[in-house]
């Protein structure tokens, strides 16, 4: 199924406010609390779609969030690792050298995403479970002043 919008009904996804289609499909009835008091379910779980030429906002989560391929293209993951680094991860459906089934963004990593052709259809996991008051959105020109020596890379558009 490569039609887009056959994928966007058949999945029954919706707009996602950092850009692509997405739709919850898994949401643990078991919650944890954390050391801060925080109250979540123990895991969370959807599907995410980009099309071609849409480039996702830099945004960020609290907690870890693990990335899977399930069809389409092939789609790079930008990421600003707690160093400072800005490492591009790559999800597909090849055994090709750096390309992976599963890619994991850790907590708090500013990251956006795209795909390398008319679309990638994945998934992402959060554990603990994803809630959009754990998640935040940043304009390009704010994350380049906070790192600067990566803000030609911040500033452009791979797309």
């Amino acid at each position: 199924m490569d039609d887009v919008e056959q994928i966007i009904d058949r999945l029954n996804l919706y707009p996602h406010p950092e850009r692509g289609y997405y739709r919850e499909t898994y949401k643990s009835g078991q919650q944890v609390r954390m050391s801060d008091g925080v109250q979540r379910s123990a895991g969370t779980g959807i599907y995410f779609l980009l099309t071609k030429g849409v480039l996702s906002d830099w945004h960020r989560v609290r907690w870890d969030e693990l990335w899977h391929f399930y069809d389409g293209d092939m789609l790079i993951l930008e990421v600003i690792d707690q160093d400072g680094e800005l490492n591009k991860l790559k999800l597909g459906d090849t055994f090709a050298q750096g390309v992976e089934f599963q890619q994991l963004v850790s907590q708090n990593n500013w990251q956006r995403a795209y795909s390398t052709g008319n679309y990638s259809l994945v998934g992402c996991t959060v554990n603990p479970g994803f809630e959009f008051e754990d998640f935040e959105m940043i304009e390009p020109e704010k994350l380049a002043k906070e790192y600067p020596d990566l803000s030609d890379e911040i500033l452009s558009s791979p797309i």
